[in-house]
């Protein structure tokens, strides 16, 4: 049987994702191996470089898979890698050219390898797929079965010409073979097969019902119609990872859970039905719109479902902001809507954009503390559980991005490269004149806001005052062998007194040890060299 390896990149540096990355995957790769796998004389697996913590994985001196020891141990013909996060492309070329210079077949996708194929061909791989690649990774490894494991001849001899959503070099030639059309049909997918992970600890598992977003946000890449899976398929594969598992938690990544609002209502219904029967105790945290809040129906179907958490993409509490990402709404909606997600018992993690370039014509200047303090009244009014704040990021293949460039502003990325492309460093010139040293300080004032030391004060004054004033009085009814009585008051009591301080104090102990790192770094003073070089004028 011939290998299939498809390879997940590190994160370059400790960063806001990097302990969640360790305790799940990204959904692609598993649709993407679960493909390969059916097809003849070919077996798949999938490593993930940021989920990697089983000890029989080898390592190399930087705790990253090492892939000639994996490739000594169980040969790969082909390797596939993920190439939808701009910040691992650095690592991803790194892996892919050790890979192609031993010979072996190397295959990418994602946003940011469609957006650039010349570069991903002159970066260490052999094939650039564009597009949703489930079924071009099936006709890619037919085609290489049928030339005999030959890449020159696979290429030279045109087994690829027929394949949609390809690019290649043939010589010193850029090939690009026909769009592949949109997949309209997702039930036709084979459902994510897990087992196929291999030295992964896996706590979050992903999974996903709807593919597209018809919203237009300017900072977004994800522009496609939306296709959805339906939700009876969905929810039974829930269930089966549950039953089967023992999952306990899932991260459902839709863009917006709630876009298609009757099939996700079937999909809620059919969940809270079987937890209820069941007494099954999973969770599922959800990516939604704010708007959905008007939703009373569908928000109690979602509580049901056990859907209690909710990651929000709140982007900015400026008006003027808002308008110039195209959001559809105002931060008077925004407070809202907010209120109507609490009254309805959600956790709230709050996503927010901090420093967003406007355009011209679209408002007047704000001073960078009026910002700041704006961010922090509106964090503090609306009581958002837990925020994250990251900088405007020029994504390839949006029209943030085309903006920028058009305007001059946008670092070169062979100084500034793409490995610092996670939201937490200043990646184009800002507005009115302030240096990218102080946007990035102002962005962690507004997280250090929220997680800071006081947590730990607050979480300990919640053990020691309000544990006895909510458990020691629940406790005169074990008396009356009502132990449920008591288990529901911890309960409570974690989630109101505790949950948040907790989080709050290990996302500051997160942020403190970004801060050691970024120390190391030097792109502080190359911005500033930048600057004295350049001089901008964007008022």
């Amino acid at each position: 049987m011939n290998k299939f390896r498809l390879i997940v990149p590190a994160f370059p540096y400790f960063n806001v994702f990097s302990d969640v990355a360790r305790q799940t995957t990204s959904l692609g790769p598993m649709y993407i191996a679960t493909a390969a796998s059916e097809v003849p004389e070919w077996q798949a697996e999938v490593i993930d470089e940021n989920n990697c913590g089983d000890r029989s994985c080898p390592k190399d001196s930087k705790g990253r898979p090492a892939h000639k020891k994996l490739q000594f141990e169980n040969q790969a013909c082909a390797a596939g890698f993920y190439g939808s996060l701009t910040t691992t492309i650095p690592r991803l070329y790194e892996v892919a050219r050790q890979y192609q210079e031993s010979g072996v077949l190397t295959i990418a996708g994602g946003k940011h390898i469609e957006c650039y194929p010349d570069e991903a061909l002159h970066s260490g791989l052999d094939i650039a797929v564009s597009g949703e690649g489930e079924t071009a990774i099936r006709e890619v490894l037919s085609a290489y079965e049928k030339c005999g494991l030959d890449r020159r001849r696979m290429i030279e001899g045109g087994f690829l010409d027929n394949i949609p959503g390809l690019s290649y070099l043939n010589g010193d030639s850029l090939v690009q073979t026909r769009p592949r059309p949109v997949l309209q049909n997702l039930n036709g997918l084979p459902l994510p097969d897990f087992s196929l992970i291999r030295y992964a600890r896996m706590r979050y598992y992903p999974v996903g019902r709807i593919r597209g977003c018809n919203m237009k946000c300017e900072f977004c890449s994800v522009k496609s119609s939306l296709r959805c899976i339906a939700p009876e398929k969905i929810a039974g594969h829930i269930i089966d990872l549950a039953e089967t598992r023992g999952v306990k938690k899932f991260f459902e990544v839709s863009d917006n859970f709630a876009a298609v609002r009757e099939d996700t209502l079937t999909f809620c219904n059919i969940l809270g039905d079987y937890r209820e029967k069941t007494q099954a105790r999973f969770t599922i945290t959800a990516q939604i719109r704010l708007n959905t809040a008007d939703d009373t129906e569908l928000l109690a179907a979602m509580r049901r479902a056990g859907v209690n958490n909710l990651a929000v993409g709140y982007e900015s509490p400026i008006d003027e902001e808002l308008k110039c990402m195209q959001k559809g709404y105002t931060s008077r909606d925004m407070a809202k809507w907010t209120d109507k997600y609490h009254r309805h018992g959600f956790f709230i993690h709050g996503m927010f954009i901090f420093g967003y370039p406007r355009k011209k014509a679209e408002g007047a200047a704000v001073s960078l503390q009026e910002r700041v303090n704006t961010f922090r009244e509106f964090i503090k009014k609306t009581k958002i559980d837990t925020i994250q704040v990251v900088l405007p990021v020029p994504l390839p293949g949006t029209a943030l991005r085309d903006r920028l460039v058009l305007q001059d502003r946008v670092f070169p990325v062979d100084a500034v490269g793409y490995e610092y492309y996670d939201g937490q460093y200043p990646l184009f010139e800002p507005d009115d004149g302030i240096s990218p040293d102080e946007l990035r300080r102002a962005a962690l004032a507004i997280m250090f806001s929220t997680y800071n030391l006081n947590s730990m004060f607050r979480m300990l004054l919640n053990v020691f005052v309000y544990f006895p004033r909510v458990i020691l009085v629940s406790l005169l009814s074990i008396f009356t062998f009502r132990i449920k009585r008591i288990i529901q008051a911890f309960l409570d009591w974690k989630k109101r007194y505790i949950r948040n301080p907790f989080i709050r104090f290990a996302g500051y102990l997160i942020l403190k040890n970004w801060l050691k790192d970024f120390k190391k770094d030097k792109i502080s003073a190359y911005l500033s060299a930048w600057r004295k070089i350049r001089k901008y004028d964007f008022n």
